[in-house]
């Protein structure tokens, strides 16, 4: 068993509230608690099984006079995560093949021939590969900031499941499920926003490279769909590029738009809603007051889908999983300033890449 001390503790939280655990032994592998239930004993095991099976252990009690003995192993039958890396490989795929549906229609998508005939083309695998390093970059950056935070608190956590998609980007993003509970409001920050922050770093240097060697076009050539601005944004393309000639605009690149994906989905985990890594930070630094101020960004996102429906997609999402952030098992502990100096730097990176209207008609 890695890192024993690291599970002893991620284990010990998910316990805490069915057990009174008196010792904790590592012995070959294995960790053993000596424990006596608040309850009714086989309501309390079998709840404690349900939350370690999906973490990958498995669990072994023995009843002695002084209470009970509870054993955890590995589960090694779990031990290469093929669902994360089928979706990982599905998700680098279609990637690779969003690139095209900005360029072809529905017809000739579908079209397996035309499709191939379209990727021999001069540039046209090298843009879906400069596509793909960028974003898949900035998504890694982002979810294992969530994984190593969390492991460095011990918090257990998945690795990342990424979501492949028949979209413009290619993915829904990733997630990672918590397996164990956040216990205090300074861990909910530290995990909250060293992913957003990560992330977002990947994403400046994307965006950099892809204005760096933009090309400026007449607007005449310019048609479809327009990307939404953030303050950013608007930021690198003046400091990179300069002032742009009325009638003119920046060419649309894979690498730009990379970038430009990236800081959209660091801004949608930013939002101080629910669970999200916005309604972590928030939490962490305002406490209860979390819910006031999802309550006024929810109703903020439901009146800007009259511009974009999409704030209305995404707005019942979070809805359904719910706007107010739970408390944490120590809501008292104080949190110290750096890890406040964190979750601020997460909320201007969320002013500073906010995009009201991200997708406009021609």
């Amino acid at each position: 068993m890695k890192n024993p001390e690291l599970i002893s503790k991620s284990i010990y939280y998910q316990l805490a509230d069915l057990f009174e655990i008196s010792a904790i032994y590592n012995h070959r592998g294995r960790l053993i608690y000596r424990a006596r239930p608040y309850a009714d004993k086989d309501s309390a095991v079998s709840k404690m099984q349900a939350r370690l099976r999906p973490s990958g252990f498995i669990t072994e009690v023995k009843e002695d006079a002084d209470g009970l003995l509870i054993v955890v192993r590995e589960d090694k039958s779990r031990k290469i995560p093929w669902v994360n890396i089928v979706l990982f490989l599905a998700t680098l795929l279609t990637m690779f093949l969003a690139p095209l549906m900005w360029r072809l229609d529905i017809d000739t998508m579908l079209n397996p021939r035309a499709v191939l005939e379209y990727l021999g083309q001069p540039g046209a695998v090298g843009e879906s590969f400069e596509f793909v390093i960028g974003l898949i970059s900035i998504l890694l950056f982002h979810e294992f900031g969530h994984y190593l935070a969390g492991r460095r608190r011990g918090v257990f956590m998945s690795l990342p499941f990424f979501l492949p998609a028949p979209n413009i980007a290619g993915t829904f993003g990733a997630v990672i499920k918590t397996r164990s509970p956040i216990t205090n409001r300074r861990d909910l920050i530290e995990v909250g926003a060293t992913g957003p922050i990560a992330g977002f770093v990947v994403a400046v240097i994307v965006l950099v490279i892809g204005f760096a060697n933009a090309h400026i076009i007449e607007a005449d050539f310019v048609d479809g769909w327009s990307l939404g601005e953030s303050l950013l944004i608007r930021f690198l393309g003046w400091l990179i590029i300069g002032p742009i000639p009325d009638g003119y605009a920046i060419e649309l690149s894979s690498t730009i738009f990379a970038g430009w994906v990236g800081l959209l989905v660091t801004m949608l985990n930013l939002l101080p809603l629910g669970q999200l890594d916005g309604g972590h930070i928030i939490y962490g630094l305002f406490g209860k007051m979390q819910y006031r101020i999802s309550r006024v960004f929810f109703a903020l996102l439901v009146a800007l889908g009259f511009w974009w429906p999409g704030w209305w997609f995404f707005g019942a999402l979070v809805f359904l999983f719910g706007i107010k952030h739970p408390p944490t098992i120590n809501d008292t502990m104080k949190v110290p300033r750096l890890t406040r100096l964190a979750g601020y730097i997460a909320i201007i990176i969320f002013i500073i890449s906010f995009v009201p209207v991200p997708f406009a008609g021609p």
